[in-house]
């Protein structure tokens, strides 16, 4: 990706103005209404050396399913993740997987409520439960008035309150059908189209909680369960909204990478799935409407592709939002990490299995 976008900055400096203006007329960006909003990032905060290592993962499926992006334990330690076609896997003992269920869409938030139903949120279906024996209920997909277009990634509570976000209303599958990332077409437009929902599983109540967000992704409790983290990754930050008074706040922001998945890890840290910041992309592409003009018209596989898989770290937080932690040199990237006993799972966007980490606790 970051050849791709030097390369568009290449082509935004030495193109004839005629060339460029035919581009731009022939092709037409992927929404009727595409007026991209300008973002210069700062950048990405400095992390010291003592606080860096390399990243030791291994894999721990023998197979790559099709875009495992989220991780879920169920109480007998066994592991399920979800794949772009619509199906929820099991692993088994030996590294393979089996199907467990159909949900259709493209199943990113998985987790496990009291009675062991595994609550999916679904970008195309929306909010799922799935039984122990694979029954699939649909649980919402409409929330204040409009539908639920990016069910993306989601916590449940120990008052069995379902937190999950809804992460764009303009470029889902519904616009773009299925293509390999949503999060960067949302990037490139700039305008912040994204909400948080809660749904309680006592009494089936939806609400909207928040609105106007730009690209929410990861979403996390703190253990005190007195704040809900969320992970806006078109602004490079993390959000704090604490669940007494509503009041939403910036807890750490310029991020030194892309946000994507989130979760509360031990002693009340917060592990962070991210994605390499480009210097180009943040520098020359991003400050300018010319530069989005241009990058929205190129296929959307250019940038995100099996060939050339986006690399990324996971940067561990404390409860302030002070960096604790950097692991770094993951290739692909993390789209999660979940934490269970020593171990961290760690989901993937594309074809790739599922890798664990090893950790020491505390």
């Amino acid at each position: 990706m970051r050849r791709l976008v030097l390369i568009i900055a290449t082509v935004l400096l030495v193109l004839p103005s005629l060339a460029l203006g035919i581009l731009l007329t022939a092709v037409s960006p992927p929404v009727d209404d595409f007026q991209p909003r300008t973002w210069s990032p700062e950048p990405g905060l400095q992390i010291a050396n003592e606080l860096r290592s390399p990243a030791q993962v291994v894999p721990i499926t023998t197979e790559s399913p099709y875009g495992p992006e989220d991780i879920a334990v169920d109480d007998a330690g066994v592991v399920y993740t979800g794949d772009r076609n619509g199906i929820i896997r099991r692993v088994r003992p030996d590294g393979s997987t089996e199907r467990f269920a159909v949900v259709g869409g493209r199943p990113l938030g998985l987790a496990f409520d009291a009675r062991q139903n595994l609550i999916v949120a679904n970008h195309g279906e929306g909010l799922q439960s799935v039984a122990p024996d694979g029954t699939v209920t649909l649980l919402a997909d409409r929330a204040a008035g409009e539908p639920i277009r990016f069910a993306n990634d989601l916590v449940i509570g120990s008052d069995g309150v379902v937190w999950f976000t809804d992460s764009s209303s303009r470029y889902n599958t519904t616009v773009l059908g299925d293509v390999p990332s949503y999060l960067m077409p949302d990037l490139v437009d700039g305008r912040a189209s994204g909400r948080l929902l809660r749904y309680d599983l006592a009494n089936g109540e939806i609400t909207q909680v928040l609105d106007g967000l730009y690209f929410p992704n990861g979403v996390a409790l703190t253990d005190d369960e007195d704040a809900v983290w969320i992970a806006e990754s078109t602004r490079y930050r993390i959000l704090r909204h604490t669940l007494a008074d509503g009041l939403t706040t910036v807890i750490v922001e310029d991020l030194p990478g892309v946000p994507d998945g989130l979760n509360s890890g031990t002693d009340g840290s917060m592990l962070v799935a991210l994605y390499d910041r480009s210097g180009a992309l943040d520098s020359l592409v991003l400050p300018t409407a010319l530069g989005r003009q241009l990058m929205i018209r190129l296929p959307n596989s250019l940038f995100v592709n099996e060939d050339d898989p986006l690399t990324g770290s996971i940067l561990v937080l404390d409860s302030t939002g002070r960096p604790q932690h950097l692991h770094t040199g993951l290739d692909p990237a993390a789209t999660n990490v979940v934490p269970h006993n020593e171990r961290w799972y760690l989901g993937a966007l594309l074809g790739q299995p599922v890798r664990s980490m090893t950790v020491k606790r505390g």
